[in-house]
Formats: structure tokens, sequence, C-alpha cells
């Protein structure tokens, strides 16, 4: 008997795999075409998926425009109304997220706390921008505030320093924990927020006005 040469037994391999191959493919050619018609079909909804949320965020960003015209005139019915729509249509975007805020607010500047507090607690549940955020939290505490809770109040404020230490917003946020927990009967935890200020912010604008009501707490705490 010939014996095969390592080329022969080579190239009889690659035609056995050949001839498989066709097999399957043969076998599975329904399978196969199935397949492929199906990754086609995700390439082009994942295509169009993209095409459709950038066009909407565009939209949205287009809405938010108009309504913060509104809000900025301090025409806070007209921006309200607006930025319902805007919030109810696009309310998956960027811009639909940020105009949470701006409704919250909105709704706070028309003294209507129980709207204002809604949104800006939908706004902190989706995150978002560090400042916008920072401020929903200081907008949520004032609006609990005003319905006179004032120790979660404080508790907020102080929230709202905490997490953002290196805000411009949190030399007041600390001031108004301060207040909210004198308002609260917490009188030592609000010299203590107010002696954070001057520790921390030493060249905050509201350092003279920090100064005088700690002097004030301290003349009370004394003279009690």
């Amino acid at each position: 008997k010939k014996k095969l040469t390592r080329r022969q037994i080579k190239e009889d391999k690659l035609v056995t795999y050949y001839f498989k191959t066709t097999d399957y493919l043969r076998q599975n050619s329904r399978f196969l075409s199935s397949l492929i018609i199906g990754l086609a079909i995700i390439v082009f909804l994942t295509f169009l998926y993209a095409k459709n949320k950038s066009a909407k965020e565009e939209n949205a960003a287009v809405e938010l425009t108009k309504a913060k015209a509104e809000y900025f005139q301090k025409n806070y019915e007209s921006a309200i109304k607006l930025l319902e729509d805007l919030v109810e249509e696009y309310g998956g975007t960027k811009s639909g997220t940020v105009g949470l805020y701006y409704l919250a607010d909105a709704y706070f500047n028309l003294k209507k706390y129980e709207q204002a507090e809604q949104y800006f607690r939908e706004y902190l549940d989706r995150g978002g921008d560090d400042i916008l955020e920072a401020a929903s939290l200081s907008g949520l505490a004032a609006c609990l505030e005003q319905k006179g809770q004032y120790l979660e109040a404080a508790k907020t404020y102080e929230k709202a320093a905490e997490k953002y230490k290196n805000s411009f917003l949190a030399p007041e946020s600390l001031f108004n924990a301060a207040r909210c927990y004198e308002l609260a009967g917490e009188k030592e935890l609000a010299k203590q927020k107010l002696k954070e200020i001057l520790e921390r912010y030493k060249d905050t604008n509201i350092k003279n006005d920090v100064e005088i009501y700690l002097a004030e707490l301290s003349s009370q705490t004394y003279k009690n």
C-alpha cells in the first residue's frame, strides 16, 4: 500500500473539512438565514433607536429653552405649562430631567410647596447635574421649612452642604440648616453648623451674617 505524504494528508483533511462545512451549511441553511436576518433587524432597530433618541434630545432641548425663557422672566404660570409638557413628552431625555428642577422651582416661587416638593424629589430620584442636584436638595429643604417641618428641613439643608462641600451653595445651606435647627429648638446644633461655616469657608460672603447669628445664639444660651 502506497504511503501518503504529509502534503497529501493535509490536502485530504482540507477536502474533508470543506465537504463537512458544505454539508453543514446545506442542512442548516434555513437556520443560518434566519440568524443573519435576525442580526440585520437588530442592527437596523438599534440604528433607528439611536436616531430617534437623538431627535428627541434635540426637540427636548428646544422646548426646555422656551420654558426657561418664561421662567427667567418670572412668568411662572407659563413656564409651568411648558415644563409640564416637556416632562411628560420628553421625560427620558437630559433636558426633560433638567426640566423637573425648573418645574419644581417655578411651583416654589408660586408658593405651591406640595407640587414643588414632588418635583424636587423626582429630580433627585433621577439624578443629574451636581449643581442642580445641590439646588434641588436645598429646594426640598425650603419646602419642608415652609411646611413647618424644621428638623427635617435642617437635616436636608445639611445633607446638601455635606454632599457638595465645594459648591458655592454649601455655606448658605449650612446657614439655613442652622436657622432651621434653631426653629426646631436645637440651638446647640445650630451653633455647631455656624462654627462649621467659619472653619470651612473662611472667605464666604456670608461670613458677617454667620458671626452675628452665632453671637446672638451664644448670647441667648448665656442668658438662659
